[in-house]
């Protein structure tokens, strides 16, 4: 769980008809969900079949995951300039979600292309990105998978937040990303991944701010993020997520689980590793640079790992 919430190229089009849909189409249709149900339980269906039900509300998951775009995005540059020697312009972010990221990078002279695995998020995104009128030439968002996305035209650097990589939780699958994102980026290229590592003790998973609420232009959400149990065997962290929502009198109940990597310092190096990576700085929430001989566990909260893209990929 990400603390630091506001509490408050070569692109080839996907022409199927299945991803023909309006954002307005995809929210009517969870809407239509909602309403014969009034608590949606991912574990009732098919894993396999079924993406999170939360994403498919990218207006709530926008809400309920506000942050400080502005101070993260200086913050990305003080990494471009420290790190890389490239002259930064092209940034890719896998798992882009309601595209905030997408949105904000062009202010700062930047180009960003964006892909997500939800069908909701990219739509959701796209119209977001055609409101400011940056759509398709200074930000862009396609739909794509992030084991496997892989573009022939390289980029100077890419991000990835909220702990969204642990939504793969295989290594094969983790390992499969990294080489993807080493065949995506430049030689010397920057990867900035934000992450929570294991804790030495799961009592520290227990943090004040599990529940948060937000409030704006007449919605209010209730939201809680908990982890419950780590599955040491199979490196899971399962999570109890629950959104209780209240658009304009309308009211939603979202509850879900949802199990992510438990990442070990030691194990997520030597996966980047697979594709050309080397670590070359951790910083705090409070983009503070950590020590280099810190014990590197959960117990440091939410960090930034800066990879280097040190191979030269095919």
């Amino acid at each position: 769980m990400i603390n630091r919430i506001n509490k408050k190229k070569k692109i080839v089009p996907n022409n199927s008809k299945n991803h023909q849909k309006s954002n307005q189409q995809l929210i009517n249709e969870g809407e239509a969900l909602i309403q014969k149900v009034e608590e949606v339980n991912v574990d009732a269906f098919d894993k396999q079949k079924v993406i999170h039900n939360f994403y498919s509300f990218p207006k709530y998951y926008d809400l309920a995951f506000t942050r400080d775009i502005d101070n993260d995005i200086k913050f990305f540059q003080r990494c471009f300039n420290q790190y890389s020697n490239l002259n930064v312009k092209g940034i890719l972010e896998p798992a882009c979600g309601p595209g905030m990221f997408l949105e904000k990078l062009p202010l700062y002279g930047y180009y960003s292309l964006g892909y997500d695995i939800s069908e909701a998020m990219v739509n959701y995104s796209k119209e977001r990105l055609k409101r400011v009128g940056i759509y398709p030439n200074k930000a862009n968002v396609i739909l794509g998978d992030m084991k496997n996305v892989v573009f022939d035209s390289k980029f100077d650097a890419a991000i990835i937040c909220i702990n969204s990589l642990g939504y793969l939780t295989r290594g094969e699958d983790i390992s499969s990303h990294f080489k993807a994102m080493g065949k995506s980026l430049k030689k010397g290229g920057i990867y900035i991944v934000e992450i929570s590592f294991m804790c030495d003790d799961l009592r520290y998973e227990k943090k004040v701010d599990d529940t948060w609420y937000v409030k704006e232009d007449g919605i209010e959400l209730e939201v809680t993020w908990a982890i419950k149990w780590y599955d040491m065997e199979n490196k899971i962290r399962h999570v109890d997520f629950q959104m209780v929502i209240n658009d304009n009198g309308k009211r939603i109940l979202l509850h879900e689980s949802h199990d992510l990597r438990l990442w070990l310092f030691e194990d997520f190096i030597t996966l980047a590793s697979t594709g050309g990576f080397k670590l070359v700085g951790i910083y705090n929430q409070k983009y503070e640079l950590i020590p280099e001989h810190t014990p590197i566990n959960g117990e440091l909260g939410v960090v930034f790992l800066i990879l280097k893209n040190i191979e030269e990929s095919e």
